[in-house]
């Protein structure tokens, strides 16, 4: 039986498919319990708020992964494209040197850009903190749903 099958019999009522449900019963979860919760749009209630430590933390790093895993395809991209212009040495040591300040530049935006999303940088409100975990863990699961 599901969380989402308990909390339903629990309350005596019939929960519509596709509405989401929060709840107290995920108080003391690990990390695996909440995701596999999240899979049946279960999630911790606003007073779990060591529950949503955890899937914060878990987001910023499976967030962070996804962006370094594009991030590296579109490098190696610029690579190829770089050396298909088949440039003399030092022509090419200084585009690809400008290249790389690019990169540099942009992967600490992006991971600056990440760590306030989900809250380890500046203030930002819960709701706001939740909801951007509760949108990665869809975006994730459908696309690792696909491989």
């Amino acid at each position: 039986m599901t969380i989402r099958h308990e909390v339903a019999e629990r309350a005596g009522v019939e929960i519509p498919a596709g509405m989401t449900i929060y709840t107290y019963d995920l108080q003391g979860s690990t990390l695996e319990e909440l995701l596999d919760s999240a899979q049946d749009d279960v999630w911790p209630n606003n007073q779990c708020d060591p529950e949503w430590v955890l899937l914060r933390n878990w987001a910023i790093q499976t967030e962070s992964m996804m962006l370094d895993e594009g991030e590296n395809l579109e490098w190696e991209r610029r690579m190829r494209e770089l050396t298909s212009q088949a440039l003399p040495y030092l022509e090419w040591i200084e585009a690809r040197g400008e290249a790389l300040k690019e990169r540099t530049r942009a992967r600490k935006l992006a991971q600056a850009n990440l760590r306030y999303k989900y809250g380890y940088r500046g203030r930002r409100r819960w709701g706001l903190l939740r909801r951007a975990v509760r949108d990665l863990y869809r975006e994730w699961g459908g696309a690792s749903s696909d491989e």
